[in-house]
């Protein structure tokens, strides 16, 4: 409920608050690979790599940019740094990386108020802290 989600819109930049978010989720998976041999009684299989992606939504205002900005980012200048606090920005557990804002969209129709939303993809680890 109190829960923030800081994103960078440049290479390396300094990442600000992501504002008038409603909701964000953190995904972490690991591949696995199917090693059971012919004989075998019982499948087995062996770890693969981590894969972490995260995605968010919540109300557009006209100051939102910055998930915007970041997805432009991508297509010329490679990842922006991340932090999800999911029990808000002043306490001390959280998750970083650099990520590919992969996906950014808008929504706007008759009754409802206009919202935003997005996916992240992380490159490399994905780094919990606390």
């Amino acid at each position: 409920r109190s829960g923030s989600l800081f994103l960078a819109t440049a290479n390396g930049g300094t990442a600000v608050s992501v504002v008038n978010l409603t909701q964000f989720s953190l995904s972490q998976e690991t591949d696995t690979a199917d090693v059971t041999a012919l004989g075998d009684t019982a499948r087995s299989f062996v770890l693969g790599v981590k894969n972490s992606t995260a995605t968010f939504s919540g109300f557009f205002a006209d100051d939102a940019d910055v998930p915007f900005d970041a997805f432009d980012q991508n297509q010329s200048g490679g990842t922006v740094p991340a932090y999800l606090y999911p029990g808000g920005s002043t306490v001390a557990r959280y998750w970083h990386g650099a990520v590919w804002p992969t996906a950014v969209s808008i929504e706007d129709g008759v009754g409802g108020a206009v919202t935003i939303s997005g996916t992240l993809q992380f490159n490399g680890g994905c780094t919990r802290v606390g």
